[in-house]
């Protein structure tokens, strides 16, 4: 009966730290950031790359859900990322629901997700392409482009989606 209790016990623990009102934990995605976001809207996003990885906080029928993601700044912007974008639960709350708001460190930001249309040749593309490959691999490459869209048959990748984060709507 120990073992069970003590199973139990841990059991809540992770799903309490999972669920919480917090934010994500590591891995696990959590509920909403607690606190008042920060204004203004950043201007330029620059800083960002100090953090390898952000929290995104996500809106769906009244409920809050908040991950952690990847983040790159280009041009001042900032872009996050998801693989497997189409089964994501953030993405697809994101996609009915624009209104985000971005942790970076003890910082919250409000901010309004819209999603890169899928042109590997477009400027704004290109520059987040290379943006993620110096921030993540150290590598740059001038003319690094997007592998865009769903994977083809045979081909062994993943289905990313971009985001920009914008300011958000003002208030009515």
């Amino acid at each position: 009966m120990g073992r069970e209790r003590a199973a139990l016990a841990l059991a809540t623990v992770c799903l309490a730290l999972a669920c919480g009102p917090w934010g994500p934990q590591g891995i696990f995605a959590g509920g909403p950031y607690l606190g008042r976001a920060l204004r203004p809207f950043p201007s330029d996003w620059s800083f960002s790359d100090a953090h390898m990885l952000a929290g995104i906080e996500t809106r769906r029928d009244g409920f809050r859900h908040a991950v952690t993601i990847l983040c790159v700044a280009a041009e001042g912007r900032l872009y996050v990322m998801a693989r497997h974008a189409p089964g994501k639960r953030w993405v697809k709350n994101a996609v009915r629901d624009p209104r985000v708001r971005i942790a970076l460190g003890a910082a919250l930001y409000e901010g309004r997700a819209v999603r890169l249309e899928s042109d590997p040749e477009a400027p704004e593309s290109r520059a987040v392409v290379r943006a993620f490959l110096r921030k993540y691999v150290g590598l740059e490459a001038e003319g690094a482009r997007a592998l865009v869209g769903p994977p083809g048959p045979g081909e062994d990748r993943a289905e990313v989606w971009t985001f920009r984060i914008d300011p958000p709507e003002p208030a009515p």
